[in-house]
C-alpha cells in the first residue's frame, strides 16, 4: 500500500495532555477502498481565551497510530519515518470562529495547514487535508492497491478555558 504522511498530520492537528482526545486520519486507497487510522493518544493542551483558541505545541506518537491490521500498521509507521520521526508534531495553532492555522511537521518537514472546526462544549472536531507529496513520502504500493494523495484528518480534543 502506498501510505501517506497526510494521515499523520491529522493526528497531530489539536490536543490535550493524553486527554480525551482522538485522531483519525481517512485515507483513501486506489484503484478502490480505504481505511482509517486512529489514535486516543493526543499530548498538549488546547486553552480558549476569549474567543481565541490557542497551543504551543500538539503531538501524537505515529505508533500510536491503528488501522486495525498489524501489518499495515507495520507498513503505515514504516512509511511515515517513525523511527526517525517518532512523533507528528502541530506548532503554533491558532484559531477563531471556526477557523485556525497551524504548523504541522511530519517525518521532519514543516508544512502550514489550514484546520476548520466546531466547538461542542468544552471540545473542538477539527478536520483538515493533508497531501502525501508535501512531506515529501515516498510513494508505495502493495499489491498494486495504492494511497490517494490527499487524507482528511478529524481531531476531537477537549480544551480549557481561560478566564
Amino acid at each position: 500500500m502506498k501510505l501517506k504522511l497526510a494521515a499523520l498530520v491529522c493526528l497531530v492537528s489539536s490536543l490535550s495532555a493524553f486527554a480525551e482526545g482522538k485522531i483519525t486520519l481517512h485515507v483513501e486507497l486506489s484503484p478502490a477502498g480505504s481505511f482509517e487510522a486512529s489514535s486516543g493518544k493526543i499530548e498538549g493542551q488546547l486553552i480558549k481565551k476569549n474567543d481565541l483558541l490557542v497551543a504551543e505545541k500538539i503531538s501524537v506518537n505515529i505508533q500510536s497510530l491503528q488501522t486495525g491490521i498489524d501489518l499495515r500498521d507495520e507498513h503505515f509507521w514504516k512509511h511515515l519515518n517513525s523511527r526517525k520521526f517518532s512523533n507528528a508534531i502541530i506548532t503554533k495553532f491558532e484559531g477563531r470562529e471556526g477557523k485556525a492555522t497551524a504548523m504541522l511537521e511530519v517525518s521532519g518537514v514543516k508544512k502550514p495547514i489550514k484546520i476548520s472546526y466546531k466547538e461542542k462544549g468544552d471540545e473542538i472536531i477539527g478536520n483538515f487535508k493533508v497531501s502525501n507529496q508535501d512531506y515529501k513520502l515516498p510513494v508505495v504500493e502493495y499489491m498494486g492497491i495504492g494511497v490517494e494523495d490527499e487524507v482528511v484528518c478529524e481531531v476531537n480534543m477537549p480544551f480549557r478555558r481561560l478566564l
